[in-house]
This record gives structure tokens, C-alpha cells and sequence, in this order.
């Protein structure tokens, strides 16, 4: 907690950030706010989604959005100042985090199963598209928090990054070279 609570320290020293923060965090909050509930909608992403906000929605909104627009500023400073950033965890956190609500109630699994089952008829993949939405359907709050603990690992990871500094690697080649 506190190399994150450091990370913010350094890069919010900067103005441009806190600008970059603030839409990032609007933009993600926008995305979550209406693909959350679209479990409700069977799937469709519109502003009838909005009609399903409950209080959990709501939260789990502002909380991921707010995680995402944080990481999304740590991986733009580290990239400014030449580092590497760490995105896999990121990256699994923010489509767990999309996609369980769409796949829930949606039409998409079972045409993507009943397609490959007609592509690849030994597979019989008709039947699988309904067992996989009942599993997100019903693990739907346990998946978000997996999401929420990729993005929380994925923000320790780009902290860690921030706080350590710009690390050269002088390899031994050029060690060797500068004794000549």
C-alpha cells in the first residue's frame, strides 16, 4: 500500500497527470457504468442499461474505474520515462471485468459454440454455450472480484516500477569497454 500511496505521490506531482487521471477515470466509469448491468439486458449495452444501476453496480463502477484510470497513469509515466510497464494483469483485470457482464445473458456464447460445433461437429460445442453462461451467471460477484484483484495486482506491479526508479543495466560488454 504504501508503494502505491508513493507512485501517486510521485507521478500526481506532475499537473499533466491529474488531467490524464480525471479522463481516464470518466472514460473507464462511463464503460462500467453501462456494460455492469447489461447482465440485465441480455447483453445489449445502451442507455436502458442504466434503468438496471443498483448500488453494487454502482460501486463496483467507480472502484474498477478508479483502479484502471490509476493504472492507466502509472503505465503512461513509466513509459515516458522509458520503462517497462506491467499490462498482462492489467489487461486481464479490465476484460474480466467487461466482458462477464456480456457474456452472461447474451446471445454470443451460444452462437460462438454452436458455430464451432458445425465447424468441428466431434466437439458437439452446442450445449457447452449454455453451461458456460449459467457458470458466469452464477459466479458473475466472484468474477468481478477476481477482476478487482488483477487490477489491484496490477497497480502494486506499476508502483513497485515507479518507486524503484529508473534502473540502467549496464551489461558487461560496456563495462569491459570502459577499462580499455
Amino acid at each position: 500500500m504504501n508503494k502505491i500511496i508513493s507512485a501517486c505521490k510521485i507521478v500526481f506531482s506532475l499537473g499533466q497527470y491529474k488531467i490524464i487521471a480525471l479522463i481516464s477515470f470518466l472514460v473507464f466509469l462511463t464503460l462500467y457504468l453501462f456494460a455492469l448491468p447489461s447482465s440485465y439486458t441480455g447483453g445489449v449495452i445502451s442507455f436502458e442499461s442504466l434503468t438496471f444501476l443498483d448500488g453494487k453496480s454502482v460501486f463496483l463502477s467507480l472502484l474498477m474505474a478508479a483502479l484502471a484510470a490509476l493504472i492507466m497513469v502509472f503505465i503512461i509515466y513509466l513509459f515516458k520515462q522509458g520503462q517497462s510497464a506491467n499490462k498482462a494483469s492489467a489487461t486481464g483485470g479490465l476484460v474480466i471485468g467487461f466482458i462477464t457482464p456480456l457474456l452472461c445473458c447474451s446471445p454470443l456464447l451460444p452462437i460462438a459454440f454452436g458455430l464451432i460445433a458445425s465447424l468441428f461437429p466431434a466437439l458437439n460445442g452446442s450445449f457447452l454455450g449454455p453451461r458456460v453462461q449459467g457458470f458466469i451467471a452464477t459466479h458473475q460477484e466472484a468474477l468481478f472480484a477476481f477482476a478487482i484483484m488483477l487490477l489491484i495486482l496490477a497497480l502494486y506491479q506499476n508502483a513497485k516500477r515507479i518507486t524503484n526508479g529508473v534502473c540502467c543495466r549496464a551489461s558487461t560488454m560496456n563495462i569491459k569497454n570502459l577499462g580499455d
